[in-house]
């Protein structure tokens, strides 16, 4: 019994520690100089060769059919469209009120899951949606760094650069919560989840790397990072905050339920926000009524993963 609780103890620990690794991301994504799109091209390469590695090493099979590799392009430029618009909401706004918008990913999941997974409307779920929005809201008209203030103008609409980033961040928030609807369906059918992360992020490579091609630079090998600094961080950033989460994680989810790991990663932003007010200082303090706003998104987030597992055990 006592070696089932150290074993529970390490389990809880060692989510934790994963959760905090992808709350220092956003840290990253703030000393890495290169843009977003150089970026998430960066590391999709180092994350596929670094899991590629970590296959041959446990003799894991690449192969798989055409149509499941259909499904894993799809879902791979979802993943990298959702790291873009992440780290570009980073570099507009700031890292706190991007991981607010980023908090709002389980509730766009909730309301998006009906549309792509053919499930029903669930009411309570909008409902809680609307007192998200009121989080949002909140966060939106923060302005935590005059100095650094911009504004944008799109169709007659101005706005400051601190609300172009929370509204990317909704976005992101978006493709993710989209990302893990479909990614569920695949590995529902395609049960070998390492395998179905290095084709993903393979096709997320690939993907950026097109798209600089035919809408940006015309040249992808202008993307590569040229600087020592950055190739240190891209390393953390790919090997200690990309692959070694996701292998460490599904070894986890054999032993842990999914509602644990799913309040566990709820902390995310907490912990991210945390580490960028405690080492950028002023540029991320945040108002009180800003960690309100957060309090409320975050609280009707774990809400609702609270009464889904109710509703799960009463039809048990």
């Amino acid at each position: 019994m006592n070696f089932e609780k150290g074993s529970h103890l390490r389990d809880q620990l060692s989510l934790h520690f994963i959760v905090f690794i992808w709350g220092f991301t956003a840290i990253l994504g703030r000393y890495i100089s290169v843009d977003a799109v150089s970026l998430v091209f960066n590391r999709t390469a180092m994350t596929t060769v670094a899991i590629a590695l970590f296959m041959f090493w446990k003799k894991r099979p690449f192969r798989a059919s055409w149509k499941e590799i259909g499904f894993m392009a799809l879902c791979g430029i979802l993943i990298a469209t959702h790291w873009i618009t992440f780290f570009g909401a980073i570099k507009i706004a700031n890292i706190s009120l991007t991981l607010a918008g980023i908090s709002t990913g389980a509730l766009w999941s909730a309301l998006l899951k009906p549309v792509l997974d053919k499930g029903k409307i669930d009411i309570i779920e909008l409902l809680l949606g609307a007192i998200v929005v009121v989080g949002v809201v909140v966060i939106f008209y923060e302005t935590p760094d005059a100095a650094n203030l911009r504004y944008y103008e799109f169709l007659g609409l101005k706005v400051t650069n601190y609300q172009l980033g929370v509204l990317i961040a909704l976005i992101s928030a978006s493709l993710s919560a989209s990302f893990s609807i479909l990614n569920k369906q695949l590995v529902a059918r395609y049960p070998l989840p390492v395998q179905v992360t290095f084709w993903e992020l393979g096709f997320a490579f690939i993907g950026v790397g097109l798209y600089d091609l035919i809408f940006g630079s015309h040249n992808p090998m202008t993307l590569w990072i040229t600087t020592t600094s950055d190739w240190y961080f891209m390393a953390i950033l790919a090997l200690l905050c990309t692959a070694y989460p996701f292998i460490q994680s599904v070894e986890l989810l054999k032993r842990m339920s999914p509602f644990s790991v799913m309040l566990a990663i709820n902390l995310e932003p907490v912990y991210g926000i945390g580490l960028a007010a405690l080492i950028f200082g002023a540029q991320e303090n945040m108002t009180p009524t800003f960690y309100i706003g957060v309090v409320v998104i975050l609280a009707t987030v774990i809400a609702n993963g609270i009464i889904k597992a109710q509703k799960r055990k009463s039809l048990s």
